[in-house]
């Protein structure tokens, strides 16, 4: 943690138009370490100190600033892809409510057919005759459903 003196210290140095005043914020925090060190030959020990501290703050906000566009950015599309996925749930929630509505409807008529087979199995039938007066072939039977021809020994 620096203490107030130092920062001001720091600004001082920066601010004095001193051998290493010469720089902005921008040349400090763009250069490289090899222009740095060049920029600091010939400067004293406690103006190099502060004029490293002032680069690595002014990077360190730098970071800090693309960290929360990052941060930012990163939560848009977030939320981009909440209401992208909230869209797809409700999309499937419509279609499985429609064919929960269409399974219960071919239940339904399922439900109908089983209970006219029954009721034809059990009624007693004629045999049917068809054009040529014969009716099924092998004399006829009672009519089952599902269950044509009629077993042999009923021929």
């Amino acid at each position: 943690m620096t203490t107030p003196g130092k920062g001001n210290k720091a600004l001082k140095v920066r601010g004095a138009g001193g051998r290493g005043g010469g720089l902005t914020d921008e040349e400090l925090v763009t250069m490289s370490v090899r222009e740095l060190n060049q920029h600091l030959r010939g400067l004293s020990k406690e103006e190099i100190i502060q004029l490293k501290q002032r680069r690595r703050t002014l990077k360190n906000r730098g970071y800090a600033a693309s960290c929360r566009v990052k941060r930012v950015t990163q939560k848009e599309e977030l939320e981009k892809q909440k209401a992208e996925l909230q869209q797809e749930v409700e999309k499937l929630a419509s279609e499985n409510a429609s064919m929960k509505l269409e399974l219960d409807a071919l239940r339904s008529k399922y439900e109908a057919l089983q209970n006219f087979a029954r009721t034809v199995a059990r009624s007693p039938v004629a045999p049917a005759r068809g054009p040529l007066g014969g009716g099924p072939p092998g004399g006829g039977g009672p009519l089952v459903p599902g269950r044509w021809p009629p077993p042999a020994s009923s021929r």
